[in-house]
């Protein structure tokens, strides 16, 4: 018999829909890497666009006619940058939200396998937090330099290569929590963990800020991350980063955050659970 697809009500009140039928936007490496390619610097064309034109100028005499030659080749190979600088992604802000919505799907899929639990058997709806990692942050060890981008879409909304979903699964007796990556630079590698927490146990749900330095076109600034935390009894934290701001507003630095992150119903849910539990 053929499985029937799961819905679930995602944090920005899209349905996911998991299972054999979800789709699958078909996006190559290539171009995924075109999106979130780093911003040329025009400096280097610039340069030798202006020293080929001098060159030429000069080489007009009929003394100088190498420099003729070497300006000329000068200006072409300008030429050639400022097209490559032009060579941009055919791919949508849009395009990549899809595909990032379809991989989330299947990632609610995947937790419910890897907490060992039957999805005809869920009581209610996991309740998800969606998070990223910047480069300079604590989770950003866990890729290669070259995985951790962001870029700000068309629509002046944040994107990020790696996005960071907290699942949490209510049980009668226990909280099943699976923590797993999306990374669109290297979609065939998972960072993933799974947590099974008795009710008694947790401390609390929590957001706190913390200090770091983020790496902002190749310079160190100094950023307020907001962290969603659960916090155990044995000292274990179960935490995702979902927005950072920056410590000096005057700088010309960009704020990041996801609008529909799940953070707040997750907490609140959360936490009406454990009362709901602890009073018993």
């Amino acid at each position: 018999m053929q499985q029937e697809p799961i819905r679930q009500q995602g944090p920005a009140g899209q349905q996911w829909t998991t299972g054999q039928n979800a789709s699958f936007p078909q996006i190559s490496q290539e171009e995924m890497m075109r999106y979130f390619a780093l911003p040329k610097s025009p400096k280097a064309a610039i340069i030798l666009l202006v020293s080929g034109a001098l060159c030429s100028i000069v080489g007009l005499s009929p003394s100088t006619t190498v420099l003729l030659i070497i300006g000329i080749i000068l200006v072409v190979i300008s030429v050639i940058l400022f097209a490559n600088l032009q060579t941009r992604s055919k791919l949508t802000d849009q395009e990549y939200d899809r595909w990032l919505e379809a991989q989330a799907s299947a990632l609610v899929r995947r937790s419910l396998d890897k907490l060992g639990l039957d999805s005809n058997e869920v009581a209610r709806q996991p309740w998800i937090v969606r998070g990223f990692t910047l480069p300079g942050m604590r989770d950003a060890a866990k890729y290669r330099s070259d995985e951790v981008r962001w870029k700000i879409g068309k629509d002046g909304v944040p994107r990020y290569s790696v996005n960071v979903y907290t699942i949490f699964c209510k049980e009668d007796h226990h909280l099943a929590v699976y923590k797993g990556d999306i990374n669109a630079l290297n979609p065939t590698a998972h960072n993933e963990n799974t947590s099974e927490y008795f009710y008694q146990d947790i401390v609390g749900v929590t957001t706190d800020d913390e200090q770091d330095n983020l790496a902002i076109k190749d310079k160190q600034y100094q950023y307020r991350i907001q962290r969603f935390t659960l916090r155990v009894s044995s000292g274990d934290t179960v935490g995702v980063s979902v927005s950072a701001t920056p410590m000096d507003n005057r700088q010309n630095i960009p704020s990041f955050n996801i609008p529909n992150s799940g953070i707040d119903q997750t907490i609140s849910q959360l936490r009406m659970l454990l009362r709901e539990k602890k009073q018993r």
